[in-house]
């Protein structure tokens, strides 16, 4: 009966644990890491200038109110990595889900630059989610 009770607590313990270790994730995320040429900024969000996969460049605009609020559709990452500027962008289950922007400190960097005012440039900011050409 000694033996018995280790035994029996072991396989009662095990019983208890093995489905919270055992349950896959069932979210399907990919990740694109891209490379920045230049930023710009703007009142209403951010246009993003970068390089495709076939060596062309490509633009995305990026509204500010994505940043405002924590769970928000963005995120920017300040530093001086050698690396800065990137940006990273989230699909959960095919979906576009969130993008993160690796971006330098110094707003004097040559990868910043100001964004015209104009109703031309404002209707590329009214988006709920991204859709970039790679």
């Amino acid at each position: 009966m000694k033996r018995v009770c280790p035994i029996l607590l072991i396989v009662f313990l095990f019983a208890l644990v093995y489905p919270v270790f055992s349950q896959e994730n069932k979210d399907d995320i990919y990740v694109k890491t891209v490379p920045i040429i230049k930023i710009y900024s703007h009142r209403l969000g951010y246009k993003i200038i970068y390089i495709k996969s076939n060596q062309e460049v490509g633009a995305i605009y990026v509204p500010i109110k994505w940043f405002t609020k924590a769970g928000g559709k963005g995120e920017i990452v300040w530093g001086d990595d050698p690396d800065y500027p990137y940006f990273s962008i989230f699909w959960r289950n095919g979906k576009f889900d969130f993008i993160r922007i690796y971006v330098k400190n110094n707003l004097s960097d040559p990868s910043w630059g100001v964004l015209e005012e104009g109703p031309d440039v404002e209707k590329y900011f009214d988006i709920e989610e991204l859709n970039p050409d790679f």
